[in-house]
């Protein structure tokens, strides 16, 4: 499936021989060789010269981008962007990620610290030495604000903030308030519509990374544990609702809480035992968010120790995801629970320096406010806001107010009226040492070393797949868990810490009494043994997807476990083990664990089926839902069913369409000449095949139909003044209402039943496949009408509808425009006259993850901006390591550039690069090489 590019040389190889480059700050000589991919290798006599020249080719090919996120992060993006951009910074300065990493810098060890100094040496030197990049010019701006070791903290911070925060909390609270109070005047139990029936903590899928390495069956829930929200004042749903209303307003911040722009990721790795070659093999694909230009930047790192290749942040220095010459490493999203949003009670205080002090048991605690001040760019001229007052300082506060009991938070929302307010604690909000984690994952020997480097990383939330050159296999997790006083009595205190919790006594994170090693947040933490991890299992392979790891949340009760270390207290009840309420809703980690098994079944795993199974593009879920479709319509045509049902059976393009889902395999290709899929080769599209062509009119009756089902059997018995739930927690409901039909015939454990069709008396089953059957109906409808004629041109028959024409992306840039791909300034131009973005295959839980909304129902609603920010796939042979990558774009961001969008083409038909890291392999190209040598 992926295949090779053949690098070419830039240049004569004699390029080396050139006069070197003169460079203040250099220690020593060193060199930048440029491949045929434009990946850079830097090769250096010291470590400081190497940190120092990984900040100059990051600054020479993202300058801007590394300006966009470090103002991002501490709150001065306006003073950039313009006053589009001042309500994120109101948020993000509130947030605190700045004053986090203030609070980080010292904590790192003095060679983490020396890298930050080097880096932040080596951006201004180049900032300095090469023309600022156009972006600039069109904000009518001169100057780069000089680079900073806390740049580079403040950067850390909002990577860690955009994998492990979350303010799910609020969500999770105002849907059960409005379930219970609906279920009270309505009579069903809106306690159970909520945990049972719709936002259930079970995935869709039950692959679990440890017992599926280990073959034995997840553990079993050991009883399910009341909740009880009468402590929460009727405020704070409201106060709750307003804020998430304000931040999905907001294009800048709207991904921390929209969730299919969230992180995610694929990794797994197979023993060498079962690989053909008899080393160890790695796959990762970091999903992050896809715009213009790509989140990672390749480079390759050598000097003394460092030999390393593979993913780096631009703004930061090291290697976060690759290889070095023993060990390869690749990392998910665990979204553990590591934030909670508290009710407080605000009072007036005239001796807190704020004015006001929160209520906890009984006693006042100041609020500290910290004054802001917040400037925008208007017209290349920096303008002052002035809190309350027009021109751009409505709704802007004067300070952030912190209630230090909340790790240091902010007080999010205030309702002066009622003294209700609420505060977020958070671990990231702590002082953090991530950086230290990733020095030691590139100098580590083997996976035990990447086991070492764990208490480093502090907030993050990740899961780290590694393979080394010695044969292991290695999970591990790694985030500061706090440990709840409440959950650690074996209670609950009203409600569970997955919804805003009380914060006036009770529920509150243990203050550190026994530190683990190397701890760095003031509570306590679940120890590192207790945290799941698994080296070189029986199956041979290790598995994650941002899926349950242990299968705590199967059985749908996340808090009936017990903490697996610990006396049993005198009163019986045991700690609580929690990690969170839920997780992905598995559908990728069970088609890659499918994969591997069928590999493995049929002989040893290969690189190339490593590959294959990076860019599998079918939907697991419509394995599961199109048989329903099918025996809905083959009961509509038996003898004596009802007429609406027996109606829906005669309609010919009903039946031709319930015949293509039939006989499809559930793949999701383009089906246009224009679209670029997996079957295509280096980047270069091909015409369609029958087979793909008949896949993709099936892939888009089906994407259609999910949508209209959710619709009419989820949302439409779910309250409506909750939301409509989210999109994996609504797929997961249909499949187990589906799953249960012969034993609960569609009713709920809320007493709902969700095949009710007002004035239809027939049976269950019959409402059911008349529900079903609606909803392929409404699909075709909307497929032949408005809603889809940019797509389709009104066109009734089937074979128009082709998956490609749906399911486009554009990589967004933060200026818009011409600098979003496409156009890409010219460089990258739309395939499609009428339709923005750019064909491919994939969709909604496709291991190629390209998720649009579960909801879609016209032509635009089916793009998607979240994917593969790289792909990896590695062989772990000593001495003969290998390994070929691939990232959504190219290494510059400059569009003067040759490796502006180079890339592009081969990460949208998944073929790859080979990443050039040993001697020989380098020996063996003519690489573009620069000379540096100190300026004195």
């Amino acid at each position: 499936m992926r295949r090779l590019l053949a690098l070419a040389a830039v240049c004569c190889p004699l390029a080396a021989a050139a006069a070197p480059v003169r460079l203040a700050g250099l220690l020593d000589g060193a060199e930048i060789s440029r491949d045929g991919a434009g990946i850079a290798h830097i090769r250096a006599d010291n470590e400081h010269d190497l940190f120092f020249l990984q900040g100059w080719v990051h600054a020479e090919d993202r300058l801007f981008q590394m300006d966009v996120q470090r103002r991002q992060a501490a709150g001065t993006l306006a003073e950039l962007l313009g006053p589009g951009a001042l309500g994120s910074d109101v948020q993000l300065r509130t947030i605190g990620l700045q004053r986090a990493a203030v609070r980080s810098l010292p904590l790192l060890s003095t060679r983490a610290r020396a890298a930050l100094q080097a880096y932040a040496q080596g951006v201004n030197a180049s900032a300095v030495a090469h023309p600022l990049p156009p972006e600039y010019g069109a904000l009518k701006l001169t100057r780069f604000a000089p680079w900073t070791a806390l740049d580079s903290a403040v950067i850390g911070k909002l990577l860690t903030f955009g994998l492990s925060f979350d303010l799910d909390d609020i969500q999770r609270t105002v849907a059960l308030a409005t379930y219970q109070q609906t279920g009270k005047a309505l009579g069903f139990d809106g306690t159970a519509l909520f945990f049972e029936d719709v936002f259930r903590s079970a995935p869709f899928d039950p692959a679990s990374t440890i017992p599926d390495a280990l073959m034995v069956t997840p553990p079993l829930p050991r009883g399910r544990r009341d909740v009880d929200g009468s402590g929460l004042h009727p405020r704070a749903p409201d106060l709750g609702k307003k804020l998430l209303d304000s931040i999905r307003g907001d294009r800048f911040l709207r991904w921390m809480i929209e969730p299919k722009d969230r992180a995610g990721s694929n990794q797994w790795a197979i023993a060498g035992r079962f690989t053909d070659t008899g080393a160890p093999m790695l796959a990762s694909d970091p999903h992050l968010s896809l715009g213009a230009p790509s989140v990672f930047y390749p480079v390759h790192l050598r000097a003394g120790d460092f030999d390393v290749i593979g993913n780096s942040f631009p703004g930061s220095p090291l290697v976060i995801v690759g290889h070095n010459r023993h060990v390869a490493w690749g990392a998910t999203v665990n979204p553990l629970d590591v934030t909670d949003v508290y009710q407080e009670t605000v009072v007036p205080d005239a001796a807190s320096p704020s004015g006001l002090s929160t209520v906890f048991q009984r006693q006042r605690e100041p609020v500290m406010p910290i004054p802001e001040s917040y400037s925008v760019n208007v017209g290349g001229t920096l303008v002052a806001v002035t809190p309350g007052k027009e021109p751009f300082g409505k709704g802007v506060p004067a300070a952030t107010l912190i209630v230090p009991r909340r790790n240091n938070g902010p007080i999010v929302q205030l309702d002066a009226t009622t003294g209700v307010a609420l505060s977020v604690q958070y671990t990231g909000f702590s002082g953090t040492r991530e950086l230290d984690t990733f020095l030691a994952f590139d100098l580590a020997r083997d996976v035990f070393d990447i086991q070492r480097a764990m208490p480093t990383f502090d907030v993050g939330s990740q899961n780290f797949i590694c393979a080394d050159t010695r044969g292991n296999i290695g999970y591990f997790t790694s985030s500061e868990v706090p440990i709840r006083e409440d959950l650690q009595a074996g209670q609950v205190n009203g409600l569970p810490p997955f919804f805003i919790r009380n914060g006036s006594g009770g529920n509150e994170w243990l203050p550190v009494q026994h530190p683990q090693p190397a701890q760095a947040i003031p509570y306590e933490i679940l120890p590192l043994d207790e945290m799941p991890h698994l080296v070189n299992p029986p199956s041979g392979f290790l598995i994650n997807a941002n899926n349950d790891p242990v299968g705590l949340t199967l059985g749908n009760e996340p808090l009936s476990f017990a903490r697996p270390a610990g006396k049993v207290p005198a009163d019986g009840k045991r700690p609580i083990y929690y990690l969170n309420p839920g997780y992905d809703f598995g559908m990728r980690a069970g088609r890659i664990t499918a994969r591997v098994r069928e590999r493995l079944a049929r002989g040893p795993m290969t690189f190339r089926e490593m590959q294959s199974i990076q860019a599998d593009v079918k939907l697991l879920d419509a394995q599961v839902f199109v048989p329903f479709i099918v025996s809905a319509f083959r009961n509509a045509g038996r003898s004596g069913a009802p007429a609406a049902l027996a109606a829906l059976a005669a309609s010919p393009n009903l039946a031709q369409a319930v015949q293509r889902l039939a006989t499809w395999d559930f793949s999701t290709p383009t089906g246009i000449p224009e679209g670029f899929d997996a079957s295509d080769l280096n980047g270069a599209r091909a015409s369609p095949s029958a087979e793909q062509v008949a896949s993709s009119v099936a892939a888009t009756i089906y994407a259609v139909w999910r949508g209209q089902a959710v619709r009419s059997i989820v949302d439409a018995h779910t309250p409506p003044l909750a939301g409509a739930p989210p999109d994996q927690q609504a797929m997961t409901a249909l499949r187990n209402l589906l799953d249960r039909f012969a034993s609960r015939h569609g009713v709920g454990a809320s007493g709902i039943d969700f095949f009710s069709i007002p004035g239809v008396t027939a049976s269950a089953e019959d409402r059911r496949d008349l529900l079903l059957l609606q909803a392929l109906r409404s699909a075709l409808d909307r497929l032949s009408g408005p809603p889809f004629a940019a797509a389709f041109a009104r066109s009734t028959d089937l074979g128009d509808y082709r998956w490609g024409k749906l399911h486009r992306i554009v990589f967004e840039h933060v200026l818009g425009g011409p600098f979003s791909i496409p156009p890409a300034l010219g460089r990258f131009g739309d395939p499609l006259p009428d339709l923005a973005g750019i064909p491919t295959d994939g969709g909604i839980g496709t291991v190629d993850v390209a998720a649009h909304a579960v909801r879609a129902q016209s032509a635009d609603e089916f793009m998607f901006g979240h994917g593969p920010s790289n792909r990896l796939v590695v062989s772990l042979a000593h001495h003969a390591e290998r390994a070929e990558s691939a990232w959504p774009g190219g290494v510059s961001a400059r569009p003067d550039s040759k490796f502006y969008v180079n890339l592009l083409p081969l990460w949208l038909t998944n073929d790859t690069v080979r990443l050039l890291f040993r001697r020989d392999e380098l020996e063996d190209e003519d690489l573009a090489t620069t000379r540096f040598v100190p300026a004195d």
